[in-house]
């Protein structure tokens, strides 16, 4: 699913790490962990293009990432951002807007979905019907790990989905993840929390 060969990433003159090398299978819940500034974002970032690599090659979803299949290797892919920015002002509004993204075709369908994962992850239903500035952090990135689940991509690339939680909404994402990795999704997550690395089947180790 991901091969990461003897990659390096390089700000200016600030050098993150270099000659990295690491894999990750399909079906696997992957954690990227290390100290912080160790460029564990950054690794997650570059999987997709989002952040050049100086010399080596990565492998992602059948591709070799170069600015020729970015965009192909982003179809197949779910990215929950740390720093999360909403579209919209009403998170029904955000939920069409994914909808729309995804170019999902039963709508009717989809909500059900959304409703199953919102319950998942402790939030309830009429928290649809609130605007993003009535919900509380960890309430937005429990949100948006439910919505963004709905584009049904065979990878998840996820940067800190437990940081903003106390420990009964992290271990809520948790299994929620799990359910996900059993029915076949392959999972990457940066992470700087012991519990959350103890569950994942993968351990890449930065710094």
């Amino acid at each position: 699913m991901i091969s990461v060969h003897d990659i390096s990433i390089q700000f200016g003159e600030e050098r993150v790490f270099e000659h990295l090398s690491c894999e990750v299978k399909r079906g696997d819940f992957a954690c990227i962990t290390g100290v912080s500034g160790c460029g564990k974002s950054s690794l997650l970032k570059a999987l997709i293009g989002l952040v050049p690599i100086g010399g080596g090659d990565i492998r992602i979803c059948g591709h070799d990432m170069n600015e020729k299949t970015c965009n192909i290797v982003r179809r197949a892919v779910m990215y929950l951002p740390q720093e999360l920015s909403f579209p919209s002002e009403t998170i029904n509004e955000f939920v069409a807007h994914i909808q729309k993204v995804g170019r999902v075709k039963d709508v009717h369908k989809s909500i059900k979905q959304l409703y199953k994962n919102l319950s998942l992850l402790g939030l309830e239903k009429e928290i649809l019907d609130k605007r993003m500035s009535e919900i509380s952090g960890g309430q937005r990135q429990r949100l948006m790990l439910a919505t963004l689940a709905l584009l049904d991509r065979e990878l998840w690339l996820l940067d800190e989905p437990t940081a903003a939680l106390d420990e009964a909404s992290r271990d809520l994402v948790i299994n929620f993840l799990r359910t996900k990795q059993q029915d076949g999704k392959t999972i990457v997550a940066v992470s700087h929390d012991v519990c959350f690395a103890s569950h994942c089947s993968t351990l890449i180790q930065l710094g």
